[in-house]
């Protein structure tokens, strides 16, 4: 694993440097690795634009370090307050892998709990996913967390919370990447989402608390997702959208990369089926195969019992139903059965949990 260098920096100073707009994280920590403290840095700054910045930044001109200083340490308190952890690339608490990439964040902002013993998978893919995407993010989520792997996603709606809320229900650890402050999540069910995650697993941002995520943060974000997972999976995606950015930093960062095959007339998976088609991706048919191809041992899962049905009219209903929805009114006319009969029957088939309701009397299979 690669191994920072060892530096004299306190946190607090290396905050401060985060405060001089315009600094990238990159140029941030060739300074920290270069200079012996942020008083040396600025008696003598680089003879370069980055300089010239450092000398011209507002907080410095007008009351020098201890302007920075200051807004390092409200920085802290505020964490402190929203129980936030400060982690910087040079700690033993940042992760190794995510030391790998190529821009890899020099500050992380952490509620809950990272763990150095086990390994993260992403789940990424479309905010508009189908129910399709749903029930295989699902599998994937749980399955994943069952055999001790922590679940890493950026908490947006759809595909990202969905893998997020499988594995906080499977009772194991998922990371949530987000764009924004820790104490900015948005909208509410986000944020609630957040709370349950941070129990166990964490909530982890490279932006400071109080910063509002912005359009551009999206992107940047999906390289840390993609850096601190092992593997990568594109559950559900069109041809364009952040699931086949976060897909394209896997590949850069030598990231084993799979995807998951959909509908040919499905414009969810127009994505995911081309990064298979391009052989940019390996087919993900089942969690299992895909643990197998990353050389973890699965769990066995239990085998399936056969299904029995108490007549013919329940089986024919239940072979009519698939992993897309279909409403009461189509099965009762494709079956030529009464809307009695189909009604009957599928209240026998959900309570035995074969098949789910969903809203406009639709049905899928389970």
């Amino acid at each position: 694993m690669a191994v920072p260098l060892s530096i004299t920096w306190q946190l607090k100073d290396i905050l401060a440097l985060s405060f001089v707009r315009g600094l990238t994280a990159v140029t941030l920590r060739s300074l920290v690795e270069k200079y012996s403290s942020l008083e040396e840095l600025f008696k003598k700054p680089p003879e370069t634009k980055v300089g010239q910045r450092l000398l011209q930044n507002d907080l410095f001109l007008n009351s020098g370090l201890t302007a920075l200083r200051n807004e390092a340490e409200k920085q802290i308190e505020l964490c402190q307050r929203r129980s936030v952890q400060i982690i910087s690339y040079w700690d033993d608490g940042y992760p190794d892998l995510l030391r790998l990439i190529p821009f890899p964040p020099a500050l992380l902002f952490v509620r809950g709990k990272l763990s150095t013993e086990k390994d993260s998978i992403g789940i990424v893919g479309t905010r508009l996913c189908t129910n399709y995407g749903k029930l295989t993010t699902e599998r994937f989520a749980e399955t994943f967390s069952k055999n001790g792997l922590i679940v890493t996603s950026g908490l947006a709606n759809g595909i990202d919370s969905i893998a997020h809320k499988a594995v906080v229900n499977a009772g194991g650890v998922t990371y949530a990447v987000i764009a924004s402050g820790i104490d900015c999540i948005s909208p509410q069910l986000s944020a609630k989402l957040a709370e349950q995650i941070s129990e166990k697993g964490a909530v982890i941002s490279e932006y400071r608390c109080g910063i509002r995520a912005l359009p551009a943060y999206f992107p940047q974000r999906n390289r840390i997702i993609s850096g601190l997972s092992k593997a990568v999976l594109v559950v559900e995606s069109g041809l364009k959208g952040g699931a086949l950015i976060t897909a394209q930093f896997a590949a850069d960062q030598s990231r084993e990369l799979f995807a998951v095959p959909g509908s040919i007339t499905s414009e969810k998976s127009l994505g995911t089926n081309k990064l298979i088609r391009k052989n940019m991706a390996i087919i993900a048919l089942s969690p299992e195969d895909m643990l197998e191809e990353l050389g973890y041992l699965a769990i066995a899962q239990p085998a399936k019992e056969s299904i029995t049905f108490n007549h013919e009219i329940e089986k024919k209903i239940y072979e009519a139903i698939s992993f897309e929805p279909i409403q009461m009114d189509t099965l009762a006319e494709q079956l030529k059965l009464s809307p009695q009969d189909i009604m009957v029957n599928l209240l026998m088939l959900e309570f035995r949990g074969l098949i789910r309701q969903l809203a406009g009397k639709q049905f899928i299979r389970l």
